[in-house]
């Protein structure tokens, strides 16, 4: 009986020996591990593309000086009286109706030496603001974009565009407009920091004057004079 018992338990044994040998060990560590947001203490400028003709792809006369002005524009932007620098330029992706969106972006990546990103098509906000996501944190990114979604591209980032713009939408006949955007620590947009800047107008610049674009106005002369 005793011989049966001590055999019985070395089967067991043999069954258990090669199970508990090979369960994992895990080691004490003090390393904690984040996930990477891009969002996180960044800041999203968003605006619309320049002017365009009613044929093809690319931008009007009005257009194309607007994405010259900006070449200067946001190599001196400031907000709050602090200077921000641009990190990244994207723009949604061409299509056969639509190459404004880079176009307008082109003067400011040529001066800066830096390229323009097109991740994905206008209507994919969700698959952009992913994309945001797995880039580096803490910079700031200007975003050109089609009027009519950026709505839903707010949205898409945390912001109530009802808050924002009129009605919940960009008018067809704003192109002045900078939506700045913030983002704390965990990537989430700040309470109270979406806003929208309204461009100093060069339409004072004797070429925008010799256009005559209707959509354009000049910036007061009391806010040029602050400037």
């Amino acid at each position: 009986m005793r011989f049966a018992l001590m055999a019985c338990g070395l089967a067991v044994a043999a069954l258990v020996t090669p199970a508990t040998a090979a369960a994992p060990r895990f080691l004490h560590s003090d390393i904690t591990l984040t996930a990477t947001n891009g969002l996180s203490d960044a800041t999203i400028l968003i605006v619309r593309h320049g002017e365009k003709t009613g044929e093809g792809t690319g931008l009007s006369p009005a257009g194309q000086m607007r994405a010259q002005v900006y070449a200067d524009y946001f190599q001196h932007f400031s907000m709050d009286g602090a200077p921000v620098r641009i990190d990244q330029l994207v723009a949604a992706e061409d299509t056969d109706q639509s190459s404004r969106p880079r176009l307008t972006l082109e003067p400011l990546s040529l001066e800066m030496g830096m390229r323009i990103d097109q991740p994905c098509p206008d209507h994919a906000v969700t698959t952009l603001v992913e994309w945001l996501k797995q880039r580096p944190a803490h910079e700031t990114t200007l975003v050109s974009w089609h009027h009519t979604k950026i709505a839903k591209l707010l949205a898409a980032l945390g912001a109530d565009p009802a808050a924002l713009l009129p009605d919940g939408r960009w008018p067809n006949d704003r192109f002045d407009w900078v939506v700045a955007l913030r983002f704390d620590h965990e990537g989430k947009l700040i309470p109270g920091s979406a806003r929208i800047i309204n461009e100093p107008a060069a339409v004072d610049n004797v070429v925008w004057a010799t256009m005559s674009h209707p959509t354009i106005s000049p910036m007061p002369q009391e806010t040029l004079a602050a400037r």
